[in-house]
């Protein structure tokens, strides 16, 4: 199902990030975009993950109902629901989570965790108001899969820029084609100066492209709002996560609130003290 002549660019200006370009042998990757979920059954499916316009994951009816119709869909699940997945991206980033482990920016050494390959995070998405403390610790994937119409980036795709919840090792867009035209849509990665904010990459969402990136605390992204659209801007949202949270703890300020919401949480003083001046 892999493209073996696939194309890597990897970098790691303003964070570690990668593309690959054809990342599906091209065969594999046409049955993925001729069977992908019709509108009107996103519109029909009563449970969405609320991260795109419409989707599905694990769990769902939706999700479920594609596996059992499409061969390559029920591959593609058994792939990224295994060690094998989760081994090739930690094996990609290998050099870059060993340099987070060596200054302190994780918590623990992620490379000697075990590997859950059954879906963990069911149905909603883990964040730091509902992600509960585990006794172990251990990585795990997630495949969700739908799209985005106009004004997809605004109160959708992450509201904005971001980085991902604390328990994100890796996160990883695939796109599956969808629209004849759009405008808007890259996936745009941010750096920061002196508190300020300014665009240091965007990446055009091309059929059969896959992006990864390591989620650390300065991995700012967020999607270029589409403007106009013909079609839809189909994708799957991969995930290499862990069972608690794996990031050293960030300061509670007004520029962390703001870009860095998903990891920034608010104890009891600073909640009153937030409301007293505010």
């Amino acid at each position: 199902m892999l493209n073996p002549n696939k194309i890597i660019e990897k970098n790691n200006d303003p964070f570690p990030y990668l593309v690959i370009r054809d990342f599906f042998d091209k065969n594999f990757y046409e049955q993925i975009e001729k069977e992908f979920p019709k509108k009107d059954k996103f519109i029909q499916e009563k449970d969405s993950v609320g991260r795109m316009h419409y989707d599905t994951t694990f769990g769902y009816n939706l999700y479920q109902e594609t596996m059992d119709k499409s061969g390559a869909y029920k591959e593609l699940h058994n792939y990224i629901y295994s060690k094998n997945f989760v081994k090739t991206f930690l094996d990609l980033f290998d050099n870059e989570i060993n340099n987070e482990i060596d200054n302190n920016f994780l918590n623990l050494d992620v490379r000697n965790l075990g590997i859950n390959q059954t879906p963990f995070e069911v149905g909603e998405i883990f964040n730091k108001k509902n992600l509960k403390a585990k006794e172990d610790f251990f990585l795990y994937p997630r495949l969700d899969i739908g799209f985005g119409e106009k004004d997809y980036g605004i109160k959708t795709g992450g509201k904005g820029i971001h980085i991902d919840n604390p328990q994100r090792l890796i996160s990883i867009l695939f796109y599956a084609g969808g629209y004849s035209n759009i405008e808007g849509g890259e996936h745009r990665l941010w750096k920061v100066n002196d508190e300020k904010v300014q665009i240091a990459k965007e990446i055009k969402p091309n059929a059969n492209l896959l992006i990864a990136s390591l989620q650390n605390n300065i991995s700012y992204h967020d999607v270029n709002p589409i403007t106009e659209i013909t079609g839809t801007r189909n994708a799957f949202y991969i995930a290499i996560s862990c069972s608690n949270p794996i990031w050293k703890n960030i300061k509670v300020n007004d520029f962390n609130l703001k870009y860095n919401r998903n990891r920034c949480k608010l104890g009891f003083f600073s909640k009153i003290k937030k409301k007293l001046f505010a």
